[in-house]
């Protein structure tokens, strides 16, 4: 079934969500997809404020006393993570249909990559908002992704680059390089994405004539394409996606919310502890201490929560820990 955009009037496939000429949303209301991680209906639902509080863990004989600033983070990285995921989702089924080539790639995925990272940036704005943080936008918000978090924008812009070269390289004057940049309508990093989000019927066409007429023939075009591994695509989609929460955390703890945070140096320290586990230097009777003080400085270190469960898999304790902390989540379980 086809239908006709309400705001620029052009017609999409009935099976779109949101117009390819200028972003508007088509299908807000009930979004779906199959998905192979937890059975969450709604995880978007889980995005709403949360007011931590204390809790309490044993392994092994030793407490872990978790405050209510540290159970807001987990909380937060917990439920952004199952955003992330479920929006990933949609978001690469959308892709594995409607981008089949670069031209394709270059025009519709900084469409797709910026409407469905607004599902959770709306989120932690609204989050902000109900912490008395006013004076954070949603436009100053993404800006702060753009610089921060842009894995997929590193793909893109190399992608743009050796489009550019090919051009340069099949051109016999230089000087008529400039008419067919695709740069220049797509200007740089992931601000690039959230301008062509924003584009009308027009300027999109724009866009399309420029990468459509460009000096580069089918082939190159082909080979360029194939330079995108849709694994690592999707990866980074569901990474710059949840490393939204970090975002939104930074500023909580930043205006005193009662929210904690990692700094660099807990993170160094924790990342230290855990090497020195992996390198058997740590003696057998301090070992669950240390786990325990890794927890206490950084609950998402990298590899510890596998070790624990590896060390400790007949121990009920360390399932609980898991579950709290997100392992499973993080195992794709």
């Amino acid at each position: 079934m086809v239908m006709n955009c309400p705001k620029c009037g052009y017609s999409c496939g009935g099976g779109d969500r949101f117009c390819m000429k200028c972003g508007t949303a088509l299908e807000v209301k009930n979004l779906s997809v199959i998905s192979n991680s937890k059975n969450i209906q709604n995880p978007l639902a889980e995005l709403v404020p949360y007011t931590g509080q204390a809790r309490r863990f044993t392994l092994d004989g030793h407490v872990i006393d978790v405050s209510s600033e540290m159970d807001a983070f987990i909380h937060y990285r917990k439920a952004f993570k199952h955003a992330a995921k479920y929006m990933r989702d949609i978001l690469m089924n959308d892709y594995n249909t409607q981008v089949i080539n670069l031209d394709e790639y270059f025009s519709k995925f900084p469409i797709m990559y910026v409407h469905y990272r607004r599902y959770l940036v709306d989120a932690a704005v609204k989050i902000l908002v109900s912490n008395d943080i006013y004076d954070i936008s949603r436009e100053e918000f993404e800006t702060e992704l753009a610089r921060d978090f842009s894995a997929c924008n590193r793909l893109y812009e190399s992608l743009i680059e050796a489009f550019n070269e090919t051009i340069a390289a099949n051109q016999s004057r230089t000087a008529m390089k400039a008419a067919f940049l695709p740069t220049a309508i797509f200007g740089g990093g992931l601000l690039g994405f959230a301008q062509a989000f924003a584009y009308n019927a027009a300027s999109t066409a724009i866009v399309d004539a420029k990468i459509r007429n460009a000096n580069v023939s089918k082939a190159q075009r082909n080979e360029l394409f194939k330079r995108i591994d849709r694994k690592s695509l999707e990866h980074d989609v569901y990474s710059d996606f949840w490393d939204i929460h970090y975002s939104m955390t930074y500023r909580l703890n930043e205006r005193g919310a009662s929210v904690w945070y990692p700094t660099k140096e807990l993170n160094a320290r924790a990342q230290g502890l855990m090497n020195n586990i992996n390198s058997n230097l740590i003696p057998e009777e301090k070992l669950v201490p240390v786990l325990v003080q890794i927890l206490n400085i950084r609950p998402h270190q990298e590899g510890c929560l596998e070790y624990i469960v590896d060390k400790f898999r007949d121990n009920p304790e360390a399932l609980v820990l898991a579950d709290y902390y997100g392992l499973e989540d993080e195992m794709g379980v």
